[in-house]
């Protein structure tokens, strides 16, 4: 079984496919016209964290990780806390927009985390999802991530409905080139050589990867093959 890691501790190979699918959860949760109190839960390595910032948000970020809570503490604009998210530290309807990217995948219970956003948003208040998807990917990189499962879009309606959120889109991203890339060069490296000699073999092709990526774009939407799932909820 491949190790697991705990983030802040060892690198992630950011490269064009986390670029390409933050941007696509960003623009989601700009197409919303969010207000400026925006906390970004689980914020990891807080890139979108940074963005946010730059777009004039004011940004809260937790990490349940002290390593990830360091790293962002020398990153991100902001207040910054160790937290897990299925308890938060703080009031209730404190924020006008949470941001959950590749989060509650790693959580057990991921409703009681969902129940947790619901409680700290604002009546109105929107929530911007992403996720894995298809229980039938589950691999070598999920393993390594820490991550507890991959979503069907019905387990992923299921936990917002019973946490009162009401999800407004939720759309498949990762089709064709993520998916591929994923499962055929990816995982085979990480499978055989471990992430870190997974992401050095892989920096030759990100100027190539990241060109191809783009065709993911027009196919945002298609459910057939979905790498993940990008989701917009209220809190009525």
């Amino acid at each position: 079984m491949t190790a697991k890691h705990e983030w802040g501790t060892a690198p992630e190979f950011v490269g064009p496919r986390h670029e390409l699918r933050e941007r696509l959860l960003l623009d989601l949760l700009l197409s919303a016209r969010p207000g400026t109190e925006i906390l970004n839960a689980g914020a990891g390595q807080g890139t979108l964290s940074a963005k946010l910032g730059e777009l004039g948000y004011s940004v809260t970020s937790t990490d349940v990780s002290a390593a990830a809570v360091a790293l962002l503490r020398a990153r991100v604009p902001g207040e910054v806390f160790q937290a897990d998210l299925t308890a938060l530290p703080f009031d209730g309807e404190r924020f006008e927009a949470v941001v959950l990217g590749e989060v509650l995948e790693h959580i057990d219970d991921d409703r009681a985390a969902l129940r947790e956003v619901a409680r700290v948003l604002r009546p109105g208040g929107v929530a911007a999802i992403s996720v894995p998807a298809n229980p039938k990917l589950f691999g070598p990189s999920d393993e390594w991530a820490g991550h507890v499962r991959r979503y069907t879009r019905p387990a992923l309606l299921d936990a917002c409905a019973a946490a009162g959120l009401r999800v407004e889109r939720c759309v498949g991203w990762g089709f064709p080139v993520s998916r591929l890339y994923h499962r055929h060069v990816y995982e085979r490296y990480l499978a055989r050589r471990g992430p870190a000699v997974a992401g050095r073999r892989q920096r030759p092709l990100t100027a190539a990867l990241g060109a191809a990526l783009q065709l993911d774009r027009l196919f945002v939407g298609v459910e057939r093959g979905a790498l993940g799932y990008l989701a917009l909820a209220t809190r009525p």
